[in-house]
């Protein structure tokens, strides 16, 4: 595992051996549990990282920093289970984002390495946890965690979190995808760097989703206002996964207006906090991600190659 620039700082140190790379991981994981308030972000570098083992050392190398990282975190945790945790939620989403990247030199390969990142979590949240249960599952979990806060919420609070919480497996499959795509935005880039390139060669503004991909997001609307019941709970939890990848396809367009017009960067980051702080605004973007699907901006704004 010694295909790494030596003089790529911290990359290159990661990827001169495997064991160099799994105690990075390691203690990457480790802190993601000590500090869950750094999870979300450590959790991302960490798949990232795992990816670009996939990519720039190789499949076996995978399969070796899999097996030492594994123990390694089992032992630091002292808990089988964080183990088994390492490998679903960091080490599989990595290895299917390497794998996509290395398929494809656009984006395709990394939005279908998603796609069956997003069916395989909504498949467990939909069906595996609460089996015959179905949506009164999370309903209980919920009640359950939010008990001891019980008394502070008000009733309009009690109200909004029912609506929201059958929900559950959309939103937790929707933020595997936008996860996944900034672990894979990310090892793209650093693997660039590591070649050299001084030019971006997979920027995020060329992201198109293939035109037949509208057809089930369209399917799946339609069920969840005709069907009835646990179908009704199925459909609309598909819906809310599918527009995730119009989500993608809005905010490339957007990076691409920003390319067009030559804006500095720091305007992308402060439409993005205004993302974060108002997440309504990601239904706009979605349906300018859709609207893109018929209308075809993309193709329209990019100029014509030489």
């Amino acid at each position: 595992m010694n295909r790494a620039d030596q003089s790529s700082g911290f990359l290159g140190w990661f990827l001169s051996g495997r064991w160099q790379a799994s105690a990075a991981i390691v203690l990457l994981f480790a802190l993601a549990r000590l500090l869950p308030v750094l999870a979300l972000p450590l959790l991302i570098n960490v798949v990232a990282l795992l990816a670009l083992v996939t990519m720039q050392a190789g499949r076996k190398e995978s399969l070796e920093v899999l097996a030492i990282a594994t123990i390694g975190v089992g032992i630091v945790t002292w808990s089988p289970a964080f183990a088994v945790a390492f490998v679903l939620l960091a080490w599989l989403p990595g290895r299917l984002i390497g794998e996509g990247l290395l398929w494809r030199e656009d984006w395709r390969g990394l939005l279908w390495a998603l796609a069956v990142l997003g069916l395989l979590s909504l498949l467990v949240t939909l069906w595996v946890l609460p089996g015959a249960a179905g949506p009164e599952y999370w309903q209980s979990q919920l009640a359950t965690l939010l008990k001891p806060l019980a008394e502070r919420l008000s009733t309009q609070q009690k109200e909004a979190i029912d609506l929201v919480v059958p929900f559950t497996p959309g939103v937790v499959s929707l933020g595997v995808v936008l996860m996944g795509t900034v672990a894979g935005v990310l090892a793209s880039r650093w693997r660039e760097r590591l070649q050299g390139d001084l030019r971006v060669q997979r920027p995020f503004s060329t992201l198109v989703l293939p035109s037949w991909w509208i057809w089930p997001f369209l399917l799946s609307t339609a069920a969840s206002l005709v069907l009835t019941g646990l179908g009704l709970w199925w459909a609309e939890n598909l819906t809310l996964f599918l527009s995730a990848f119009y989500l993608l396809q809005g905010l490339s367009l957007v990076h691409l207006w920003f390319v067009l017009r030559s804006w500095p960067a720091w305007g992308l980051v402060l439409f993005y906090l205004g993302l974060i702080l108002l997440s309504q605004l990601a239904l706009p973007v979605m349906l300018l991600g859709i609207l893109d699907r018929f209308f075809s901006w993309h193709g329209r704004l990019r100029p014509p190659g030489p």
